[in-house]
C-alpha cells in the first residue's frame, strides 16, 4: 500500500541502505540513525512565536536600530507560517518568506521619521499600500521633529552668544523643508547657513543696543545677504535701532 515518505523512512533497516548503495564500512560507522519529520505551519508558527532564537527577534532588533518599534499580530505569523510551509525547506523557510515579506520595508523605513512597524494580515495582503501609508504619516512626523530642533537651536544660539534669535513661522517650514530635502538634521544645517551670525549680530548689538532678532524665510535661503543688509544698515545715519528685525 502507499506509504508517506517520512513513514517509510521510519521502517529502513542497515540492510536497506547498503543494498541503496551505500558502503557497509560507512554504515556501520552511523549505529544511530533519526528521522526527520517534515515541518507543518503549526510548527512553524510555534518556532517563530516561542523559540530563543526567533526570527522575530532578528527582525526586531534590525528596526530597533533605526529607532522603530515592531510587533506582529498572530494571524499575520500563522499566514507567514502557512506560507513558510509551502516551501518545503523547513524553518529556514521563514527566512525566505520574511525577507521576501519585509525587504522593501527594511529599506525604506529607515530615515522616514516612522516609528512603529505594526504587522498585520493587510500588510503582508497590500504591503506597497501600507507602506505608502506608514512613509506618508512618518513624513509629517518628523516633519514636526525637526520644527521642534528649530526651536532648539536658536536657544541654544541665545544662550551660547547673547544674542536672541527666533525663527518666523515660514522660516521653520523653509528649514525643515532643506534639511529633509538634503537628509539631515536641523542642528548640522543651521550652523551651516548661520555660521556667521553670531558675529554680526553682536555687531549690531554693539552699534545700536538690539539684542533681538527674528529671522525669515530668505534669511534660510540667502542667509550671507540678509546678514550684511542687517550689518549695512546699523551703520546707516537714521537708523534707529539698526535693522528691521522682521526679516
Amino acid at each position: 500500500s502507499a506509504v508517506e515518505e517520512a513513514g517509510l523512512f521510519q521502517q529502513v533497516t542497515t540492510r536497506d541502505l547498503i543494498d541503496y548503495g551505500m558502503e557497509p564500512e560507512f554504515i556501520g560507522r552511523l549505529p544511530v540513525r533519526v528521522i526527520c519529520e517534515p515541518l507543518i505551519a503549526d510548527d512553524l508558527f510555534e518556532i517563530m512565536k516561542r523559540s530563543e532564537g526567533s526570527i522575530l527577534r532578528q527582525y526586531e532588533r534590525a528596526f530597533q536600530a533605526y529607532g522603530m518599534e515592531v510587533d506582529f499580530e498572530d494571524a499575520a505569523l500563522r499566514r507567514i507560517a502557512e506560507l513558510a510551509s509551502k516551501e518545503n525547506t523547513g524553518a529556514r523557510a521563514l527566512l525566505t518568506i520574511c525577507e521576501r515579506l519585509f525587504r522593501v520595508f527594511k529599506y525604506e523605513l529607515p530615515g522616514s521619521g516612522v516609528t512603529s512597524l505594526h504587522v498585520t494580515e493587510r500588510l503582508l495582503d497590500e504591503p506597497q499600500a501600507v507602506l505608502a501609508e506608514l512613509l506618508k504619516t512618518g513624513h509629517a512626523e518628523r516633519g514636526k521633529a525637526l520644527a521642534v530642533s528649530v526651536g532648539r537651536f536658536a536657544q541654544r544660539f541665545t544662550e551660547k552668544y547673547g544674542v536672541t534669535i527666533a525663527f518666523e513661522d515660514a522660516a521653520v517650514s523653509a528649514l525643515v523643508e532643506k534639511a529633509m530635502a538634503e537628509d539631515t538634521n536641523i542642528h548640522e544645517l543651521c550652523e551651516r547657513l548661520f555660521k556667521d551670525y553670531q558675529f554680526g549680530l553682536q555687531l549690531i548689538q554693539k552699534n545700536h543696543g538690539k539684542d533681538s532678532f527674528v529671522i525669515g524665510a530668505d534669511a534660510v535661503e540667502n542667509p550671507d545677504g540678509v546678514l550684511s543688509r542687517w550689518v549695512v544698515a546699523s551703520y546707516q545715519e537714521g537708523v534707529n535701532s539698526g535693522p528691521d528685525t522682521n526679516v
